[in-house]
């Protein structure tokens, strides 16, 4: 057989040529505005604040803990004179919990905790973190405590109180903290071991919180001029006249806020088990498997199976993976999409590590987000590129000799043989007519391995 000059190889190569092209031009602009960039993240900050308020609200989640944090930090950073966490949460996650506990028992910067707005309530999960805070502040007709831990069990309809051994370890953990803020430790231990539950005045009462306010302004007048200890040190709360910074949650918080969320990552295993399940039992796809893994990559770190610094790492190794396997599998453009989704997903996850400086993690997923944008181009380029040949005539039909040329080789009367594109056919004169050797022929249609041809003339 002779090849046909027409071959999608040249395509292909074209192609490279220009995804190489625009990745040479991407990387060439990114090195040349690094530079600039910590000069536009300088333009960014603005004057140092007074107090930060952070809101806690709805469950307590492995993003609820980074949000806090980070937040918490740049209070610290910034020498802000307070930080305020509003509290109206029906509870979370232990590990989330115990992590923001930890931030709040370790911080510098004055912690208020006060359970706002009126109605609002800091049950289980949200008592833990009211008691934490260096002034323990509740809005009138709001409520706290319930805090005794649950299970979920497979088998089981409904949440069942969790084990001695979890009851009795977050009771002790609950009195330490009670310990650290001078508040009594029977009420703290029975909010866990008897799930106690108080409102505002109660909890006045017996020494659980400081203070009863009904809104921030009169919170901060109260508090203006008071003498407070913070990691051994006397400070004093100049709240006053304070501004207020209320940051919002990031796109990296939101994200890992919903996955997180028992209830989502418990639905994105079942998608995750079923879309593997459904891919084995139907090859060839790649489409089902290739979600149902991101999907169950997403569910495992939601359950708390990964850290978030190894979700990262995983969804951009399944990235390069993804976009390895567009090259060698005939997936039409969806492993090149499923690879930028999860190239920006791991971006998103990975962590700021305290070592690394932030104008280089900033740079560092402006990179990603180039990359994504750079391979979402190409392969826009490719779609529009190829679009247009659907419309365009074939070069050749039925194995390429429709419409081609060829010369009786053997007369046909009306069958014979004729000699076209450097290969010998059977042939038969369509009209039934002699055609003698050595006459130049068209081929018309084609019957199995017979070719029906009429003269060229």
């Amino acid at each position: 057989m002779i090849l046909n000059n027409y071959s999608p190889f040249r395509h292909k190569i074209s192609f490279l040529k220009t995804f190489s092209l625009f990745f040479i031009l991407f990387l060439t602009v990114t090195i040349l505005l690094s530079p600039l960039l910590p000069l536009v993240q300088g333009q960014e900050i603005e004057k140092d604040p007074q107090v930060m308020v952070i809101h806690v609200k709805d469950t307590i989640t492995a993003g609820k803990a980074q949000y806090l944090q980070s937040n918490l930090n740049r209070a610290i950073e910034e020498e802000m004179d307070g930080v305020i966490i509003l509290l109206d949460t029906p509870g979370g996650l232990v590990d989330a919990t115990l992590e923001i506990i930890k931030d709040l028992l370790n911080s510098p910067v004055p912690v208020i905790t006060y359970v706002y707005p009126r109605g609002a309530i800091a049950a289980s999960a949200g008592t833990y973190i009211l008691l934490a805070g260096h002034i323990a502040v509740m809005a009138p007709a709001t409520t706290c405590g319930a805090a005794m831990p649950v299970a979920m069990h497979p088998t089981e309809g409904e949440a069942q109180p969790a084990d001695d051994k979890t009851i009795n370890l977050l009771a002790g953990h609950m009195k330490s903290t009670a310990r650290e803020r001078n508040r009594p430790l029977d009420v703290a231990e029975r909010f866990v071991t008897e799930n106690l539950s108080l409102d505002a005045e109660e909890a006045k009462e017996k020494g659980v919180i400081d203070y009863i306010e009904g809104s921030i302004p009169e919170l901060l007048n109260t508090l203006d001029g008071k003498d407070l200890q913070v990691m051994g040190e006397l400070v004093e709360l100049n709240l006053s006249e304070a501004r207020l910074i209320e940051p919002e949650m990031t796109t990296q918080e939101v994200l890992i806020d919903f996955v997180s969320n028992p209830q989502i990552a418990f639905l994105l295993f079942l998608i995750g088990f079923y879309g593997l399940i459904f891919g084995l039992n139907m090859p060839g796809t790649y489409v089902v498997e290739t979600l149902g893994l991101l999907a169950l990559v997403l569910a495992l770190y939601g359950l708390g199976m990964f850290s978030t610094n190894v979700v990262g790492i995983l969804l951009i190794v399944m990235a390069v993976t993804l976009f390895i396997a567009e090259v060698f599998t005939p997936s039409f453009g969806f492993f090149t999409i499923a690879g930028i989704i999860s190239l920006v997903l791991g971006a998103l996850f990975l962590p700021l590590e305290p070592l690394l400086p932030l104008e280089w993690f900033r740079a560092f997923r402006l990179t990603v987000y180039g990359m994504a944008v750079v391979t979402g181009g190409f392969l826009l380029l490719v779609i529009t590129r190829l679009l247009p040949l659907r419309n365009i005539t074939p070069f050749h039909k039925q194995e390429g000799m429709i419409g081609y040329s060829g010369v009786v080789t053997e007369e046909l009367n009306p069958w014979g043989m004729i000699k076209i594109r450097g290969e010998w056919w059977n042939a038969r004169s369509k009209s039934g007519k002699n055609i003698p050797s050595g006459t130049r022929v068209k081929v018309v249609e084609r019957e199995g391995m017979t070719l029906l041809v009429e003269r060229e003339d």
